[in-house]
């Protein structure tokens, strides 16, 4: 009797599962963030609309240090880094809730951005992933809206070999070389050493033109060729978009339960940032 019992409860799961089909186990994904930085960088992440917004939207990574943020298996959207902080400054709590906090990829002066994008300019990490193996998620770094900070992403576990799931970081300190006319600047760290390059504008936040912008009748990849400063960033970055039809890089498409994004992957520069350390 008890066994009959027993099958009486079966059935109606039975029935169940046969009418919605299959049960599929949803499984997310970890980024690892590391800051390989020798100052501060206080990451941010922005959903892409009806996606949520991971670890509060941003936080404090010290140099040499690495956080795990969880992320549905389906999750768009973008991860960038923030420099020169400061959420304490008099002048941020005088100015209210819209005056910046950060040096470059500030979020309406706040720690946790909540899914605000960054200011650009700021190097930008774009990722869409898909839970279908077979649809393979893909990532990629742009420079479309200028650059901030070199980083580099890959999946974990991997094989050395296997270079089509990396994005490398830089050859050159884009900061360095950027051009006058596209140079974010800020003084230097006591405030009385000469200005010092924090961010390099794209040409399209530079000047604003349909050109430079790859809109209007520049909008398709036949009218809208790059320019001497896309050009600039393409030497400097190998591996990122340049410019919104830069066909020279391309998205990495790598299905994997954990993505490494690494700022500062290789040296920075010839001596720290004393403006980013601030």
């Amino acid at each position: 009797m008890a066994f009959l019992s027993l099958l009486s409860g079966v059935r109606p799961l039975l029935l169940l599962i046969t009418l919605l089909g299959p049960v599929v186990l949803v499984r997310g994904v970890t980024f690892r963030v590391v800051n390989k930085c020798p100052f501060p960088v206080w990451p941010a992440a922005a959903p892409n609309t009806g996606h949520p917004v991971l670890a509060g939207g941003g936080f404090l990574l010290p140099p040499g240090q690495s956080r795990l943020v969880s992320a549905p298996a389906t999750w768009n959207g973008r991860f960038w880094g923030r420099t020169g902080c400061n959420f304490t400054s008099t002048t941020n709590h005088h100015g209210g809730a819209n005056a910046a906090a950060c040096l470059t990829g500030d979020c309406d002066g706040r720690l946790a951005c909540n899914g605000t994008a960054g200011a650009p300019p700021a190097t930008l990490v774009e990722v869409d992933l898909h839970e279908d193996q077979s649809k393979g998620s893909s990532y990629d770094v742009s420079l479309v809206d200028g650059y901030n900070l070199p980083v580099a992403v890959w999946t974990k576990p991997g094989a050395a070999a296997d270079r089509k799931c990396v994005i490398p970081g830089c050859a050159k300190n884009v900061n360095a070389v950027c051009p006058p006319e596209l140079q974010v600047t800020a003084a230097g760290g006591d405030g009385k050493k000469a200005a010092v390059v924090v961010a390099c504008k794209s040409a399209c936040l530079a000047f604003g033109t349909d050109a430079f912008c790859c809109r209007g009748a520049h909008g398709t990849a036949e009218t809208c060729r790059g320019s001497v400063y896309s050009r600039m960033f393409r030497d400097a970055c190998p591996a990122y978009f340049s410019y919104p039809y830069d066909t020279a890089a391309a998205a990495a498409r790598c299905y994997a339960e954990v993505y490494v994004v690494t700022f500062c992957p290789s040296r920075w520069g010839e001596e720290a940032d004393p403006v980013a350390q601030a």
